[in-house]
C-alpha cells in the first residue's frame, strides 16, 4: 500500500514537471515569435557605425534591415543612430536621382543631428551658468574651466555668457541638408568622395585640401578635407557659429530664438548666408529652392533615437556586410 503511494506521488510530481516544462516551452516560443515581427515604429535602434564605404547596395540592405526608411522618419520624428563615415565608392552610379537623394538624407541627417546633439549640450551648460550668475551664485572651479573651455571652442574669449549663447546653437537639419546637397551634388561629388567634404569648405593655410579642377588662376585656396563625414559636419556648424562673415546668422538665429515660439526658420535664416558662396543672392535662392521643394523643414522637428535603446539587430562591425 505504502509503494502504491509512493509511486502515486511520483507521478503526479513527474506530470507537474513535465505540464511546467510545456508552458515554458510555449512562454518562449511566443516571446521568440514576438522578436521575429517586422521592424515598426516603436522598435529603437543601437548606434551603428559605419567604418568604411561599402557599395551602395549593401548599405541600402543595412537601411533596410533596422526599419530606416525616411517615410518612418516623417512619420515618427525619429533617426536611428548610424554615422557613415565615408560616402559609398559607387554611389554616384545610382541611375535613380530620387533614390540618390533619398539615401544621401539617410546618410547626412544623422551626422546633422548628432552634431546639434553635442552644441545642445553646450547651450545647457550655459544656460546653467547663465543661471547661477543671475542668482548671485559664485561659479565653483568647475564651472569656471567650463565657461573658460566653451568660450575658447565658440572663438567668443572675452564675450560675456548671452554672447556665447549666439554662437552654441543649432544649425537647422533642413539647411545643412540644402546646402549639403548644393555643395556635394547629393553626395556625387570628387570632394565628398575623396575629402569628406559635403559643404564646400574652402581653406588657405592647411595642407590637407583638395584643388578645384576649375580652379582660377592665382587662386591659392583649397577644398578643406576630413578625416570622415562627421568631422566635416562639425566643421561646418563650427564655422557658421564663429566666423565673422556669418555674424548676421546668428544674430538672426538669436532673435528667432527670442520669438513667442521660439522656431529657427531654416527659409528665412538663409537670407544671411550670401557670403557663403561667390554666386551670393544666386546661392541664397537656390538653397531656399532646394528646403522648399524637398520638404526638408519637416527634418527640424526630428531627433536622434535614444543612445540606450533596444534594437532587434546589433551589427558590432558593419564592414564585413549586412548578411554577416
Amino acid at each position: 500500500m505504502t509503494i502504491f503511494k509512493d509511486w502515486e506521488i511520483a507521478r503526479k510530481l513527474s506530470f507537474e514537471r513535465t505540464a511546467l516544462l510545456f508552458i515554458a516551452i510555449c512562454v518562449f516560443s511566443l516571446y521568440a515569435l514576438v522578436l521575429s515581427q517586422p521592424t515598426s515604429a516603436s522598435i529603437k535602434f543601437e548606434q551603428l557605425t559605419k567604418k568604411n564605404a561599402d557599395p551602395t547596395d549593401d548599405l541600402k540592405k543595412i537601411f533596410a534591415k533596422i526599419g530606416y526608411q525616411l517615410d518612418s522618419v516623417r512619420a515618427h520624428r525619429q533617426v536611428p543612430r548610424i554615422f557613415l563615415a565615408s560616402v559609398p565608392k559607387d554611389f554616384a552610379d545610382l541611375s535613380k536621382p530620387s533614390e540618390r537623394k533619398a539615401l544621401f538624407i539617410m546618410m547626412t541627417l544623422p551626422l546633422v543631428l548628432n552634431v546639434n546633439e553635442k552644441i545642445l549640450l553646450d547651450r545647457a551648460n550655459l544656460k546653467r551658468l547663465e543661471l547661477k550668475k543671475s542668482t548671485g551664485q559664485p561659479f565653483t572651479i568647475i564651472d569656471r574651466n567650463l565657461l573658460k573651455k566653451l568660450s575658447n571652442r565658440y572663438g567668443a574669449v572675452g564675450l560675456n555668457i548671452r554672447g556665447l549663447l549666439k554662437r552654441a546653437d543649432i544649425i537647422p537639419p533642413s539647411l545643412a541638408l540644402a546646402q549639403s546637397a548644393e555643395e556635394s551634388g547629393w553626395g556625387t561629388s570628387r570632394f565628398a568622395h575623396e575629402g569628406n567634404a559635403l559643404f564646400g569648405q574652402r581653406t588657405w593655410q592647411s595642407a590637407k585640401g583638395l584643388v578645384p579642377k576649375k580652379r582660377e588662376e592665382g587662386k591659392k585656396f583649397k577644398i578643406r578635407t576630413f578625416v570622415d563625414l562627421l568631422e566635416g559636419v562639425r566643421a561646418y556648424a563650427l564655422n557658421l557659429n564663429t566666423n565673422p562673415f556669418y555674424k548676421n546668422f546668428r544674430a538672426m538665429r538669436a532673435k528667432m530664438r527670442q520669438s513667442d515660439q521660439g522656431k529657427i526658420d531654416s527659409v528665412n535664416l538663409a537670407q544671411t548666408l550670401l557670403r557663403y558662396s561667390e554666386r551670393g543672392s544666386d546661392y541664397v535662392a537656390t538653397i531656399r529652392n532646394i528646403i522648399r521643394v524637398n520638404n526638408f523643414t519637416i527634418f527640424d522637428e526630428v531627433k536622434l533615437l535614444d543612445k540606450g535603446a533596444r534594437s532587434p539587430l546589433t551589427l558590432q562591425n558593419i564592414n564585413s556586410g549586412p548578411d554577416a
